[in-house]
């Protein structure tokens, strides 16, 4: 099925995205062992992705378009669902495993569905339902579970995948900033609630080991930076289904990294769980925009690349 331009450009963003997202778990496992809680490794992880993103915004700051409400309520949906969905992902993967937390995670494509179609009464194509279904079996396939969690901590995994799935929602609706500054209060916002949770916690804490800056760097750029900025530009050009769906290759793009830099190799049902999870990916593809949502998607061409 033939996609526009616009479309096409959307779902490279959003697949740019889920490849530097992959590599969050990695620079996070490695940066929390130099810090003494999740919420401290995690404030200082958008810090400075804050300052990255600034860097690039400031040369264009006069050139940009400044809308206060919709910065307020970037800031404000990303403080609350976005830096409550990162926070409990990395606490449920402490408590049941990294396998089944991306498990969990990833059901925030369902949860976007839903909400779309039973809250703002979207029309959902039925390609979609499926297409979710295929993800979820093949993420079973491909990670290697280890069912140790109780309902705790299942809990927590669902609420981290909820706040992602709002988090999506909330910058569709408000995508009509500049993807730099739409960017830079996104992370703002994450920086704001990690800060506030790890002081109540006496959490807070300036970390002094050479290898904590070094993965935090990585974490805070390559693996947030930058896939938020991505995730921005690609709603911006497809719809909030579409880019929940297309975020699962994320698991896919992680055992890529591993058998290509980590010698490490697929079993057979990994990749099964693999060509499933693709297949899955594929059929949001074949669904389009519906007339509304294609005229929306059109708008952003007056705004800077």
């Amino acid at each position: 099925m033939a996609h526009t331009r616009l479309e096409i450009k959307g779902i490279i963003y959003v697949i740019l995205s889920g490849l530097f997202y992959g590599l969050v778990g990695y620079f996070g496992t490695q940066a929390l062992e130099y810090s003494p809680s999740i919420a401290n490794m995690l404030f200082w992880r958008f810090v400075i992705a804050s300052l990255f993103i600034a860097l690039f915004m400031l040369p264009q700051l006069k050139e940009m378009k400044i809308h206060w409400p919709a910065m307020g309520m970037i800031f404000s949906a990303s403080a609350i669902f976005y830096g409550s969905s990162t926070f409990f992902y990395f606490t449920a993967s402490q408590q049941m495993g990294t396998g089944i937390a991306m498990v969990i995670f990833f059901t925030y494509p369902a949860i976007v569905i839903l909400c779309n179609r039973f809250i703002y009464k979207h029309h959902i194509s039925p390609r979609y339902y499926f297409s979710v279904l295929f993800i979820l079996i093949g993420l079973l396939l491909l990670i290697e579970l280890k069912f140790n969690f109780n309902y705790l901590s299942l809990f927590i995994g669902l609420i981290s995948a909820s706040g992602y799935a709002f988090y999506i929602m909330a910058n569709k609706k408000y995508n009509q900033l500049h993807p730099l500054l739409a960017a830079l209060m996104v992370s703002l916002g994450c920086s704001f609630f990690c800060l506030i949770f790890a002081l109540s916690h006496n959490g807070f804490f300036m970390p002094t080991a050479p290898a904590f800056w070094v993965h935090s760097l990585g974490l805070g750029i390559i693996s947030t930076a930058l896939p938020i900025l991505f995730l921005l530009k690609g709603l911006q050009y497809i719809n909030s289904e579409k880019a929940a769906i297309l975020g699962v290759l994320e698991p896919i793009f992680v055992a890529l990294v591993g058998v290509l830099f980590l010698g490490e190799v697929l079993g057979v049902m990994q990749t099964v769980g693999v060509a499933i999870v693709l297949l899955g990916a594929l059929l949001s593809l074949l669904s389009q925009n519906t007339g509304a949502e294609e005229k929306k998607a059109a708008q952003p061409q007056a705004l800077k690349d």
